[in-house]
């Protein structure tokens, strides 16, 4: 999600380029959807709850061949999830912003929720619903998974509006439904946000928001912690003195057994000497951190990897491990170095790619091996420019393997191809199999025409690419976006920061993305421009 936080000199903000170019945190974002003054300011309203359902038969030609998961909704849906039912190959949901205009008084004003579209036969079906919200007045950042039991627990950041549109410190809270994804319970905060986020003056602090929730859950019955539920997130913390400023982002966990009672928040991110660059914490604190993404193994071993900035130059992924149930963590190992310097910049001064102008950031996310019985089988996927210049980028996939538990790593080349291949997600089927989805600007005209489809990569159990195939039946043409575009307002040139993908108990492999094909140049308002959809596959 996009993020602006003001952090003082020397800070890190936005995927920006600080000093001899270094990238730094791209900050979660459904807050700079307030940036749309342009066209309508930003409020509270009445959350419209209006469910949908849309069917294979009576979608738009357009998206023949795909799956439209958003009642072709002609305001926004971005950054999308996706998880498959361990127990009915049928039943999916995904999850994604929902962007709504709506009437505060005799204001129109617009607002930004986390939106659900379930399927129980097979993606032929879908209903979007909107979850509960209460007692907040937005959320975002959507992360969801089923337990061993059917179970759907969904993750968001959630915030209210604070006086004159500013926003209160971000929470993170969960909800789950037990009927499919139908209905949901009320919200559980686990971790609060304690003040505004707005500049602070020396003398005051701390100023604390929390930031990129994401889940997993443990089904594997021979674990010792079934169906416990795992949820990471970056807590941003700036620390305020009459002579100084301090600023730390860890990474925190919270677990829970029932969804309703959750332990304490804790942070797992650790020391490592990867980690040598020190702005404000210990010697060798990796304390810089964001986009955390936990994978259970069929043991019940928990892994977190996330993105580290403790370093000189060129950023990397670290992962740490639990085994006895989110209680202690291992320190950090380095999965691999992120090749994230040499990106072109936007007008709002966010990496993006050649030809394009949305912000883009590397990010990595983990997946566990559900047939390996030692639980030591374990991927982190991620996409970086080390092919490419900041002229002509040349974004490519790699996958890293490790067969120790995180010990020791070797990166795979997924995609390699020409132009961009960016946004990974990886899953392992239950024979050990993997699957990474991505956005792919390798069947654009070229370079300099941000178009993207979406492909996906299969690798077996030694790491050897089998097969690609492109899954979308459209490219998309982000720069087009009415609502996401230089002419609405540079800071809310936004894609979102990840995609989905899952495999179901069949080894069908579900892909969910944001999806542009639909685009209406120049329309009198956003409200026509279809300028971004939910879009799914099944192979």
């Amino acid at each position: 999600m996009i993020f602006v936080l003001c952090l003082g000199p020397g800070a890190f903000a936005q995927q920006t380029h600080g000093p001899a170019g270094k990238a730094g945190p791209q900050l979660s974002g459904f807050f700079d959807f307030s940036s749309f003054p342009a066209d309508f300011p930003s409020g509270v309203g009445t959350i419209q709850r209006i469910t949908c359902t849309v069917g294979s038969s009576a979608q738009p030609a357009i998206y023949s061949g795909n799956m439209l998961l958003d009642c072709d909704a002609e305001t926004p849906r971005n950054e999308t999830t996706i998880a498959v039912d361990p127990n009915d190959r049928n039943h999916a949901i995904g999850g994604y912003h929902s962007y709504q205009l709506n009437f505060n008084g005799s204001t129109l004003v617009e607002r930004i929720v986390a939106a659900a579209s379930v399927t129980f036969d097979g993606g032929q079906n879908w209903r979007e619903i909107i979850p509960n919200v209460t007692p907040y007045q937005f959320n975002g950042d959507p992360g969801l998974a089923f337990d061993a039991n059917s179970r759907i627990y969904y993750t968001t950041l959630a915030d209210h509006e604070g006086p004159g549109g500013s926003f209160t410190g971000p929470s993170i809270v969960v909800t789950h439904s037990d009927d499919g994804g139908l209905t949901w319970s009320r919200l559980v905060t686990i971790a609060s946000g304690h003040t505004a986020i707005t500049p602070k003056q020396k003398g005051f602090g701390p100023n604390l928001f929390n930031d990129k929730p994401f889940l997993g859950v443990d089904t594997f019955p021979a674990s010792p912690f079934k169906n416990r539920v795992y949820v990471t997130w970056t807590p941003f913390s700036q620390f305020f003195s009459p002579t100084a400023a301090s600023l730390h982002f860890p990474i925190a966990v919270s677990f829970s057994d029932d969804g309703a009672n959750w332990s304490a928040p804790k942070t797992i991110s650790g020391f490592s000497p990867a980690c040598s660059a020190a702005l404000f914490g210990l010697p060798n604190e990796c304390d810089l951190d964001q986009d955390s993404y936990p994978a259970v193994a069929p043991t019940g071993r928990v892994y977190v990897s996330f993105e580290n900035f403790n370093t000189p130059a060129e950023n990397q992924a670290l992962i740490v491990s639990s085994t006895d149930g989110g209680q202690t963590w291992s320190n950090p190992v380095k999965v691999a170095t992120l090749f994230d310097i040499n990106y072109p910049v936007n007008s709002d001064g966010r990496s993006t790619l050649t030809g394009c102008s949305f912000r883009y950031g590397v990010k990595a996310n983990t997946a566990a091996d559900p047939s390996d019985p030692t639980g030591r089988m374990v991927y982190v996927v991620w996409a970086d420019n080390r092919n490419g210049t900041v002229k002509a980028t040349n974004t490519d996939v790699f996958l890293g393997k490790s067969t120790d538990g995180g010990a020791t790593w070797t990166t795979i080349p997924v995609d390699t191809s020409a132009n961009d291949q960016f946004y990974p997600w990886v899953a392992v089927a239950l024979d050990g199999t993997v699957q990474v989805g991505y956005m792919d600007r390798a069947y654009s005209s070229g370079q300099n025409v941000c178009e993207y489809g979406f492909s996906v990569t299969t690798l077996d159990t030694t790491g050897t690419v089998v097969k690609k195939q492109r899954v979308d039946s459209a490219l998309s043409d982000p720069g087009h976006s009415r609502w996401f575009s230089n002419s609405t307002n540079p800071q809310s040139l936004f894609l979102g920061d990840y995609n989905g993908l899952a495999i179901g108990s069949d080894d069908s492999i579900w892909s969910l993305w944001t999806d542009s094909r639909n685009v209406v140049a120049n329309p009198p308002s956003p409200l026509r421009n279809h300028s971004q959809h939910a879009v799914a596959s099944k192979n």
